[in-house]
């Protein structure tokens, strides 16, 4: 796989704000043999028409959406009309460091049946400010969820009991043709479905464990602290199709159990500080009665969803 072309997709909508860092850190990639591709959708803030005005990103291909159908589509428009045999995803608000398109070449051409490059990564504030002391997305939900990670290959069970960070995911294109393209009907959770699709379909994952991206927490993130109720819904779904799909995951027996209950107590804390006690109480008694021992759990979960609402998660 030597001299890899790699097309970055850029799905966008009013991020007029923070697209040129995106495209910034792109341009400084240490690898050279790529194309970007921004695909708006919709966006009313001006942001096509900077892009264009600013001689700096000519090169940059730009496709305007018919009507905004959301970034699962964008993205999927993106990946159609790219030429590259790798895919990088990175959204218009967050920001790549420059040597990880080069670092996942290198994993790609070192595991030929790899299907999946991704990594860690530092979150950052509106204003590029650093959040969590540093601490990076895997490190603080590791610790959080008793689960540590490290660099290497990930199977379908390790990717169930603990998803990656998106910013950064880099697919071969084949890839797309045998599990398909992201579902814009689990967002903002396609990206962990997608995941779970890789791996379930016989590719292997590779997780890069240094934060060679930086996720921006923001108020209007789609997978942010506001969304937290489709944010848990859609991960239940997620879990509950790579089941279907993957039967053999139920060989985990007990971890099923847990990390199905584990999901269902953070949506029920997140419903209930949301002012939607009944169903908070429904979602809770369901984790209680699929896996009783997360009832000494209830604490430390709220602690995670407050940590979550402060931005650290």
């Amino acid at each position: 796989m030597n001299g890899l072309f790699a097309s970055f997709i850029v799905p966008t909508y009013n991020r007029r704000q923070w697209i040129g860092q995106c495209l910034d850190a792109i341009a400084r990639q240490t690898y050279r043999n790529f194309e970007v591709i921004v695909i708006d959708d919709c966006s009313s803030d001006g942001t096509i028409e900077w892009l264009r005005s600013n001689p700096k990103y000519s090169s940059v291909r730009i496709h305007i959406q018919e009507k905004n159908g959301g970034a699962s589509v964008a993205r999927n428009t993106g990946i159609r009309l790219s030429k590259g045999e790798l895919i990088t995803f990175i959204d218009s608000d967050d920001v790549l460091e420059p040597d990880h398109l080069e670092t996942a070449v290198a994993a790609f051409r070192q595991y030929p049946n790899l299907g999946l490059f991704c990594c860690d990564a530092v979150m950052i504030g509106p204003d590029n400010e650093t959040l969590n002391d540093g601490r990076t997305w895997h490190t603080v939900n590791g610790e959080i969820k008793r689960y540590p990670v490290k660099s290497g290959l990930r199977s379908l069970t390790d990717i169930f009991l603990f998803s990656n960070s998106f910013p950064g995911f880099t697919l071969q294109r084949g890839v797309f043709e045998k599990v398909g393209y992201l579902d814009q009907g689990i967002f903002p959770l396609d990206d962990y479905d997608l995941a779970l699709r890789v791996a379930g379909g016989g590719y292997q994952v590779y997780y890069y464990h240094q934060p060679l991206a930086r996720y921006r927490v923001h108020g209007t993130n789609s997978s942010g602290a506001a969304n937290g109720i489709k944010v848990g819904r859609e991960k239940l779904r997620c879990l509950h199709l790579a089941l279907e799909r993957n039967p053999e995951i139920r060989a985990l027996g007990a971890r099923v159990s847990r990390r199905l209950s584990e999901v269902r107590l953070e949506l029920a804390i997140t419903q209930i500080q949301a002012g939607q006690t009944a169903a908070g109480v429904k979602s809770a008694m369901q984790a209680f009665s699929t896996s009783p021992a997360m009832i000494s759990e209830a604490l430390r979960f709220g602690k995670r969803k407050a940590q979550r609402a402060m931005g650290a998660v």
